[in-house]
């Protein structure tokens, strides 16, 4: 029987080359539901039962489902999880060009596996900022949605060692080749012409870039039952996706439901818009003085009396490469969503935070699993403990186990995406 949510997390993938296409496309969502827009320079007028979202700066999106009671004496259910993923940023403002080929420059962005990248083709992406017809700067959303770039490998004649590991220099070895042209053609920034060219604007008009290439094939679900998915970006616009479809499947409550998507998880989550900002406790204490008393402590209780689910991707067993994995920690494709913790904190999952993950999983009838990286090795993070320390509520880190996390392509279980959804939605169901 195929996944129930598959193809449409592919569909999202795929309208999300970057975190301001991701918010796009989850406003369209959002639409699609009823939300209504609120901006953080207006007064807010907010009605229990409501769907709303706000936006910051086109890539991090709070939506909420305001409650039937003040959240000081209901509290707040939320569940999070970061829209941005490891990509290779455009030095849009520049080009190289030796006898004829013309490359464009780029620096990482996260940490992508730089290997990955190559010969296969890319497309580019992102948010460009143009001078519009009075004067003023514009920001719009550029999507070539074609191959336009590929990075070409060495031929292994000049490095028979090349099977043993090669190290990319960002500088030279991963420089996408992007045109061939004659060697006296006027020098010019191909990024800065091509994304003119798209956004029919003349290239002096752009004001500012941020574009990065992304893998320019589609996702595909595959497999004897179509139980893998195969795709660029899965961590983490599968949390993404999931947690937008449970919050917008969830029946009111009497207490205010939230999703949250942060931008620069990847690199930290310290900027305006990302998880280490006061972006959320700035919504979460609006909402309590619209809804509540205006008493000074209502923020205070509200949060006291909450919970939040952080989704984030884990890293799924490899048959390939078992002796990295602690075998009674090491979650497998399509075995549910998994809980993640660790001793030092780098994720923010505690005893009761498992507890009430894995009681939520038992109600929705799926299957639950654990992460540890082994002991000797050190994990990644999330926003879970960034958002946890900013918030001071409880919080359970958990993803859907995947392969090859970090690379140009990622590998899930199309089940997995079903059981997180339903997995949050029983969480969005019982309250904190």
């Amino acid at each position: 029987m195929p996944a129930k949510h598959a193809r449409a997390l592919c569909d999202y993938i795929d309208a999300s080359p970057s975190a301001f296409h991701a918010v796009d496309a989850s406003v369209a969502l959002l639409k699609a539901h009823g939300a209504q827009g609120l901006d953080e320079r207006d007064a807010w007028k907010l009605e229990p039962g409501s769907l709303y979202y706000v936006v910051r700066d086109d890539a991090s999106l709070i939506a909420f489902r305001a409650g039937t009671k003040a959240p000081a004496d209901s509290g707040f259910v939320m569940a999070g999880a970061h829209a941005d993923a490891p990509a290779l940023r455009v030095r849009w403002e520049k080009t190289v060009v030796a006898r004829g080929f013309e490359r464009a420059p780029v620096e990482a962005y996260g940490g992508p596996i730089h290997s990955t990248w190559l010969d296969r083709p890319l497309s580019m992406a992102g948010r460009v900022v143009v001078r519009d017809s009075s004067g003023r700067a514009q920001a719009r959303l550029l999507n070539l949605a074609e191959p336009v770039a590929v990075i070409p490998n060495l031929a292994i004649h000049f490095n028979r060692d090349m099977n043993k590991g090669v190290e990319y220099p960002m500088q030279s070895a991963l420089m996408p080749l992007v045109a061939s042209r004659a060697s006296d053609a006027p020098a010019g920034s191909w990024a800065l012409a091509r994304a003119a060219r798209e956004l029919g604007v003349k290239p002096e008009d752009i004001l500012a870039a941020e574009l990065s290439f992304v893998d320019a094939a589609p996702s595909c679900v595959w497999g004897n039952d179509g139980e893998f998915l195969s795709a660029p970006r899965i961590d983490n616009l599968e949390g993404c996706h999931a947690v937008l479809t449970a919050f917008l499947a969830a029946d009111p409550a009497d207490y205010t439901q939230v999703a949250v998507l942060f931008d620069n998880e990847e690199i930290g989550s310290t900027s305006q818009r990302g998880a280490d900002s006061v972006f959320l406790r700035d919504i979460l204490e609006r909402i309590s003085a619209r809804l509540g008393a205006g008493q000074p402590e209502d923020i205070q209780r509200a949060l006291a009396r909450s919970f939040m689910v952080s989704v984030d991707g884990a890293q799924g067993w490899h048959p390939s490469y078992a002796d990295r994995f602690d075998e009674d920690y090491a979650p497998v494709l399509n075995g549910g969503p998994a809980i993640k913790a660790n001793a030092n904190i780098r994720y923010a999952t505690d005893a009761l935070g498992e507890a009430a993950f894995r009681s939520a999983c038992q109600a929705a009838g799926v299957p639950c699993q654990r992460f540890r990286m082994r002991a000797d090795l050190m994990p990644g993070s999330t926003i879970g403990p960034i958002s946890s320390a900013q918030l001071g509520v409880r919080t359970v880190d958990v993803g859907v186990p995947m392969l090859a996390m970090h690379s140009v392509r990622e590998t899930a279980g199309a089940y997995d995406h079903d059981h997180m959804i339903a997995a949050l939605r029983e969480m969005y169901g019982r309250g904190a």
